[in-house]
Parts: structure tokens; sequence; C-alpha cells
């Protein structure tokens, strides 16, 4: 039994450590100035642990130290889906994209509102709020002396619901949007072979497109400007994948 213990620990205990080791090795080598070394050792631990903000931001600042712009800006993006509104990412970010050239995002009052929590987040106070209405219409109905208690409730809950979606619609706009991380990149009139020599229009390097639809290898994407074209899929990046 206690064998069994000491084993199950250690199945807990080692990936925490590995965890913990391989960022202390991209923040050592960010420290150090070993940039290349920090960027992909910080991938490494997205790849094994998942995304978090604390480490795209990071990401996002070793490339910065190395010149790459579009990928810093890239990294920055997925950093603030999932931590909207954090200043230091939004500081970094409009840094980033001046560094590259690319338009500086001024986001909406709207956005900044959805952006009091994560689509996560205001999930689950959406969910919290519908189950918390059906309660206050059921006692409402089966306790008269209280309905009016139970309404006003009801009506509270109504409102947070509806903010709850709101924001959540608000905040879906950003999943079709996109970093372009190729240096020369291309957005064509077609997708097809043959067709490819005409040019739809130049994107900088770093800019943020919207992606319309996708074809074999090709997305169709366009900007603020409302021009569109396509662009083969490793020219741009999805930030929400």
């Amino acid at each position: 039994m206690k064998k069994l213990f000491l084993l199950m620990a250690a199945l807990v205990v080692l990936p925490i450590a590995a965890r913990a080791a391989s960022l202390d090795e991209a923040n050592g080598a960010f420290a150090a100035g070993k940039f290349a070394d920090a960027t992909a050792a910080y991938q490494d631990v997205l790849k094994t642990n998942g995304y978090s903000a604390p480490v795209l931001f990071d990401l996002g600042n070793s490339y910065v130290r190395q010149g790459n712009y579009p990928q810093a800006i890239l990294a920055y993006k997925r950093a603030l889906w999932l931590a909207p509104n954090d200043e230091d990412i939004l500081a970094n970010l409009r840094t980033a994209q001046q560094q590259a050239g690319t338009a500086v995002e001024q986001r909406p009052a709207l956005e900044k509102a959805a952006g009091a929590m994560s689509v996560n987040g205001w999930a689950w106070v959406g969910c919290a709020a519908w189950t918390l209405l059906c309660v206050c219409l059921f006692l409402r109905a089966v306790w008269p002396a209280r309905s009016g208690w139970l309404a006003a409730g009801a009506v509270v809950c109504a409102f947070v619901l509806v903010d709850a979606i709101a924001a959540i619609a608000v905040a879906s706009g950003g999943l079709r949007d996109a970093v372009v991380v190729d240096k020369n990149p291309q957005a064509l009139e077609s997708p097809f072979p043959g067709a490819n020599e005409k040019a739809g229009f130049t994107p900088a390097p770093g800019a943020t497109l919207k992606i319309e639809k996708a074809f074999h290898d090709y997305l169709l994407v366009g900007d603020n400007a409302g021009r569109t074209g396509w662009m083969a899929k490793g020219q741009i990046e999805p930030v929400v994948r």
C-alpha cells in the first residue's frame, strides 16, 4: 500500500516539477538574453500545458526582443483572449503594432466592457443567471407570499443573463481574427492555380485580418478597409485555434 501511495504521488509531482523546470528554463534563457532559446522553451511549455495568458505574454516579449513583431502580436492577442483588458498585454501589443508599422487597434467601449471577463467567465455567469432565474420563477409560483421579492430577483437575473449573452456576442467577433505572420504576404484574387498572379491587396506583416472562409490551403480574408483576398494558410495564423 505504501509503495502504491508513493507511486501515485510521483505521478502527480513529477509532471508538475517538469512543467516548473521548463518554465524556469524559459525564464532563465530570457534573462540571459538567449531569446531564441527562450522562445523555443516557452513554446514547449505551451505545447505541454496548453495556452495561458502569462506564458503567451512572455512568449510575445521574447519575440519582440528578436524583432519578430508579427509573431509577438499573435502571442499578445492570444494572451489577451484569455485575459481581456490586461493593461500590460494591451500596452505591449500596441508597442509591437507600432514597431511592425501596422494600425494600432483602438478597442470600442463595448469590447472593453465585454473584456471585464473572458468568454468562459461570461458563460459561467450566464449559466448561473439562467439557473437562478428559473429558481425564482418556480418559487414565485409555489410561494405567492414572496412573489414581489422573487419577481425582482427574476428581473435582476434576466438582466444579468442578457448582459452575459451580449458580452459573449461581442467577444465572439474575435473568433475570426488572424494575424499576418509571413514577411512577404500577398492576398490574391483567387485560390485556384493559374490565377494566383492576380494580387488582391498586400497586407502588412503583423496586420490583423478577418477570416471569411477557407478553401483547401487558402483562407479568404478581409481588412477594415473592405478589401478581400485569398492567402495561403502558412502566411496567416488565427488568433483562436
